[in-house]
């Protein structure tokens, strides 16, 4: 046999998918946990005295929690695109949502996610819910997309319909005033909502709809895929399996079902330290417009139905870590739970996410990993990271081939205590023609971030974590202009960024 033929023979080997049990391989499992825009002190793990997340605070007690894990990009494909790849998604031109299947940018072969090594080692690789990247059926790491997708919605369409009668509550509350669709609105709600669809330049999905949900909670979409994620758990219990939970909540809609949303008070719920503090840069933007339309009443009604979507996160977390406790795979499976950027929650008097500034609020998100045994229990690591670590360090613990020509690095050394060298974070917004493009560099002290529309913007992290006073311009601040500005210029090149022509103090 000659080279040319050995070689081949080793990658076949290697990366064909092997039929083996997790307990022929010795193989640790995964379950990974993706919410969208869920903001980094919105867990009771984090120190937040009043939402209700018992089963993520569990997983912080049993594992390690991040408190300065940063997204690459405040929207949703771009950051999922870096979970999957490893990879800055500038560098691939990837700076927008991708909204369609025929989307040029969707994710396909023949890129290289963190799951083909897995399944080349016999994973059953399984992503349900939110995907945002196009299909994951045109990825040969995902065998039964297709499947898991059909059988999904044949099981919660069976689900509704054995209901009947009792798929929903009972009728309006006092002070419930329209029903649109399955969901209550106030007065004030309603009115606001009347209002902010007379708005333009407003994003596509209606995020102005703000209420109580009378649809079950035990019927809602998330419900019923957790319900369908435990199912898969059972179905490979004896085999190595890498599953991926993903849901929209906390996200518009706005709604939440009872008993999530009367667990929540809105009268009781505190407005954030930078409520007051208005920017004049950022006075139109679609954030900033509905927090004026809605009104101290309609925000507090969303900042209500916010809370109660992460509680109800949270419960459904509660039932997959049943079915993993009860089948005896807790010690035996790897889980991470991150989100795919952060949310407004009142921070500058804002709403949602459509706004230009590159906000700790909207970049910083939660993190928590826990593999008993392997990952320290009850850690909190204060290092920096990001989002394209995530495939290097679930591949490191899961002992899989790493990805090749990647952005990150593990995170292991940095949970075990051990310094990485890293002193700054890096994002980016937009693509190099729109005029909301923007890049940023933080590092534990400072951020910088050069916006075209907005200019350049420093904070003082330190002095001000609200980032409510931009110091760009103080002349003291000069020479730690120049150097951040520096180290963003050659971390845009050493990626390839096609926005790298943006220039000092005046981006173009």
């Amino acid at each position: 046999m000659n080279r040319v033929h050995l070689a081949a023979l080793c990658l076949t080997l290697i990366w064909s998918p092997l039929s083996l049990t997790a307990a022929e391989t010795n193989r640790f499992n995964l379950l990974v946990f993706i919410t969208d825009q869920h903001h980094a002190e919105v867990l009771g793990c984090a120190g937040n005295p009043i939402v209700k997340t018992p089963n993520l605070d569990r997983l912080a007690r049993e594992g390690t929690r991040f408190n300065r894990m940063f997204v690459p990009v405040p929207y949703c494909s771009p950051t999922r695109f870096a979970l999957e790849t490893g990879l800055y998604p500038s560098s691939v031109g990837l700076g927008r949502n991708i909204d369609q299947n025929e989307d040029p940018l969707r994710l396909r072969e023949p890129r290289q996610t963190y799951h083909h090594p897995l399944a080349a080692l016999g994973y059953h690789n399984h992503q349900l819910g939110k995907w945002h990247l196009g299909s994951p059926a045109e990825l040969k790491c995902f065998p039964e997309a297709t499947t898991d997708e059909n059988d999904f919605h044949q099981l919660m369409k069976q689900r509704r319909k054995a209901a009947g009668d009792l798929l929903f509550d009972a009728g309006p509350r006092d002070g419930e005033t329209e029903l649109l669709g399955d969901i209550y609105l106030t007065k004030a709600t309603a009115e606001a909502h009347r209002q902010w669809r007379q708005e333009k330049g407003t994003p596509k999905q209606d995020v102005g709809v703000i209420g109580r949900s009378r649809l079950k909670p035990e019927f809602h979409y998330e419900t019923v895929l957790a319900d369908y994620c435990s199912d898969l758990i059972k179905r490979h219990q004896g085999e190595p399996f890498a599953i991926t939970y993903s849901v929209s909540p906390p996200h518009a809609p706005w709604i939440a079902p009872a008993p999530f949303y009367d667990q929540y008070d809105p009268a009781q719920l505190p407005l954030p330290a930078s409520w007051t503090n208005r920017p004049a840069a950022s006075a139109e933007t679609a954030s900033a417009r509905m927090t004026r339309i809605y009104g101290e009443a309609g925000f507090r009604e969303y900042l209500r139905c916010y809370y109660a979507q992460v509680t109800m996160m949270d419960w459904c977390f509660g039932r997959i870590l049943k079915t993993l406790d009860e089948l005896k795979l807790t010690d035996r499976t790897l889980i991470v739970f991150t989100s795919d950027h952060g949310n407004m929650l009142g921070q500058h008097g804002m709403m949602d996410k459509t706004l230009v500034t590159l906000y700790d609020d909207l970049m910083r998100v939660p993190f928590l990993m826990r593999l008993p045994g392997a990952i320290p229990a009850g850690k909190t690591v204060a290092g920096l990271a990001q989002t394209v670590d995530l495939p290097c360090t679930i591949l490191d613990y899961l002992d899989a081939p790493p990805l090749t020509n990647v952005h990150g690095a593990s995170l292991r050394g940095l949970i075990e205590g051990k310094a990485d060298g890293r002193t700054a974070v890096f994002g980016e917004r937009g693509n190099p023609d729109d005029i909301n493009c923007g890049r940023m560099i933080r590092t534990q002290q400072w951020k910088l971030c050069l916006v075209r529309q907005n200019g350049r913007e420093l904070y003082n992290l330190e002095r001000d974590p609200e980032e409510t006073r931009n110091v760009a311009d103080d002349p003291a601040n000069a020479e730690i202009v120049k150097t951040l500005e520096q180290q963003l210029w050659q971390h845009m090149q050493e990626i390839g960024d096609p926005a790298l022509p943006l220039k000092r103090g005046n981006p173009k």
